[in-house]
């Protein structure tokens, strides 16, 4: 019997065609890699949009983050890819296309996120940095954003596992991810069975392995900050 699972296991992984498969994991890894950095670059400056004194500016922030965070992620995926290009006529791979429509949606959770952790730090602590004849950026970068970095960290890492597995929808525009070499292999080999099964353990694997490690950063940051919180 056990012969017999292992047999299915190895019928159902395809291994003849292990290369490509891995090739695709790489471009999924890849794009979750560039869109998380880009996010988290864009997301961090759309948070100092947002509780900027300046009305507009706040606004515009405001926009940016209801923007990313209300679209739906395969509508922004098809409208970058489809509809900037001829807008602005100029031929962009769906490859970035791609990753654009990814940052977008990511960095308005993001934004968010970092704007919640800032506001969340005491003012006294920025008042009192004043005080010691501190300026606003020298508060910003001792006093505030680390306190507010370390209050963000288990939703950056939950919006990683979110971001990776959103990122299957780049098969749709023929971004050559895992889903698009499995679609590939379907139609060749009509063995949809086989091949997205394979997939489908590949992602729960990968997802599972995230999504462990997500509750142990928030355990540990959920600690600290009890732990704190009794020390003072």
């Amino acid at each position: 019997m056990l012969d017999n699972i292992v047999q299915q296991i190895s019928r159902m992984i395809i291994w003849e065609y292990k290369e490509l498969l891995l090739e695709g994991l790489w471009i999924s890894i890849q794009v979750t890699i560039i869109s998380m950095i880009m996010a988290l670059i864009i997301g961090l400056l759309v948070a100092f949009l947002s509780i900027n004194r300046n009305k507009f500016i706040r606004t515009f922030g405001f926009f940016y983050i209801e923007l990313g965070r209300n679209t739906p992620i395969l509508v922004t995926l098809l409208w970058f890819t489809y509809v900037l290009p001829p807008l602005i006529n100029l031929r962009i791979e769906s490859y970035w296309t791609a990753i654009i429509a990814l940052v977008l949606q990511t960095s308005g959770y993001l934004a968010e996120t970092f704007r919640s952790g800032i506001e969340s730090v005491e003012r006294g602590q920025r008042f009192a940095s004043y005080a010691l004849g501190m300026n606003y950026i020298k508060t910003m970068q001792r006093i505030i954003l680390p306190q507010a970095f370390r209050k963000s960290v288990p939703d950056v890492v939950n919006n990683f596992v979110v971001l990776f597995k959103t990122s299957t929808l780049v098969s749709i525009v023929a971004v050559p991810d895992l889903m698009y070499q499995a679609s590939r292999l379907t139609a060749q080999l009509f063995k949809p069975v086989e091949t997205y099964s394979s997939v489908a353990l590949a992602y729960i694997f990968i997802v599972f392995f995230l999504s462990t490690g997500a509750r142990k950063v928030q355990r540990v940051y959920q600690k600290r900050e009890r732990a704190e919180a009794d020390y003072i």
